[in-house]
């Protein structure tokens, strides 16, 4: 009986709770629509076809694509071999700049990875993502348990010692995402998304894990950061704006974005960065190990090209990258950054502010 009453019970709740739902979608209907039965509602009712035409879209598989005169292709073999071209071109372009000075290395014995550290990563690793070259994903490992834990905590200290990388480990698999905006058959409107082994980003996330212990970022950095967001940046700079204001008092801010940040990183700049901030030398050999004779294939609806090779950048989907590519910065641009929120961060966006347009504009000048 009791069993039954609590049938009878749950239904009820059931009941009310789509009730609830139901009014409530309704009174949000409602209230849209009287807002698009205005004058002002015409913008809001071409932003929703807008998207609404976009949902239907098949964007993320196009096959054309322009080659550098601007000539539309059409032929599978060489829609591939351009985007072979451009992702080669974007990965191992160089420009020029100061040589990268050394840094005196932090000798010293480091801990054994643990099964412990490779558990609790396991743990983080996110479900239903697209594995990498190996098409071996994370949630194998976790179907394992214990015994797989003990398998690949073995396995990482023996390739540790060898110093030597599985080969499907030095590859990855290229996928261009279109960002939303710009000419879809341009290759410079897509980014590219490297999809790696899932054992590997283990062990870049256990790696991750230990660097974060050791390395301090600057204040100014909101990107990659615990505790710190987006949002967290987006208040500062009301606060300083709204603080002006006050005081009718005149700031000026600039924001600035450098191209392809992420793929254009030397590695000499990475060693520099993780020994500036006191990390042990063995730490930085893990880090090279995962540099080493990397080579990438561009996969999209026209197939999978042949291999290149990958000499500068970091990863764009790799658990490492995120904090390598802001110790980078923090290197980069520690004498140009102001107390926050004068200046602040969001991995390779920069914020500047300054009182006057001659001063804001120095500051831009040295950036």
């Amino acid at each position: 009986m009791e069993s039954d009453e609590n049938m009878r019970e749950y239904r009820e709740a059931k009941s009310a709770a789509k009730r609830a739902v139901s009014a409530a979608k309704v009174a949000c209907y409602k209230h849209m629509y009287d807002e698009l039965d205005t004058v002002d509602g015409e913008k809001k009712i071409y932003r929703i076809a807008r998207a609404r035409q976009r949902a239907t879209e098949d964007l993320g598989h196009v096959m054309q694509i322009r080659d550098n005169s601007g000539r539309l292709l059409h032929h599978l073999p060489d829609i591939l071999n351009r985007w072979s071209e451009h992702c080669s071109v974007m990965c191992n372009e160089e420009f020029p700049h100061p040589s990268i000075p050394s840094a005196i290395p932090v000798l010293g014995p480091v801990p054994p990875i643990q099964e412990e550290e490779v558990a609790s990563t396991l743990a983080k690793m996110r479900n239903r993502r697209a594995p990498g070259p190996d098409n071996l994903p994370s949630k194998i490992w976790k179907i394992a348990e214990g015994e797989g834990t003990q398998l690949i905590t073995s396995f990482f200290s023996k390739l540790i010692v060898k110093g030597k990388l599985p080969e499907t480990w030095t590859t990855s698999t290229t996928v261009p995402i279109w960002k939303g905006k710009g000419d879809v058959a341009d290759c410079m409107t897509s980014r590219p998304i490297r999809l790696l082994c899932h054992t590997m980003k283990i062990f870049e996330r256990v790696l991750d894990s230990r660097l974060r212990g050791i390395v301090g970022v600057t204040r100014n950095q909101c990107g990659s950061v615990k505790n710190c967001s987006t949002t967290d940046a987006i208040h500062a700079v009301r606060l300083l704006t709204e603080k002006h204001r006050e005081k009718n008092k005149a700031v000026h801010l600039a924001f600035l974005d450098p191209e392809k940040a992420f793929d254009k990183i030397r590695r000499g700049l990475i060693w520099l960065s993780l020994r500036d901030q006191g990390v042990r030398e063995e730490y930085v050999r893990w880090v090279q190990l995962l540099c080493r004779n990397v080579t990438s294939s561009v996969r999209n609806a026209a197939g999978t090209s042949v291999p290149f090779d990958v000499h500068v950048g970091v990863h764009q989907g790799s658990a490492l990258s995120p904090l390598l590519f802001i110790l980078c910065m923090d290197t980069v641009s520690s004498d140009l950054q102001s107390r926050p929120p004068w200046t602040l961060l969001y991995a390779d966006d920069a914020k500047v502010a300054a009182s006057t347009i001659g001063e804001l504009q120095k500051e831009v000048q040295a950036w």
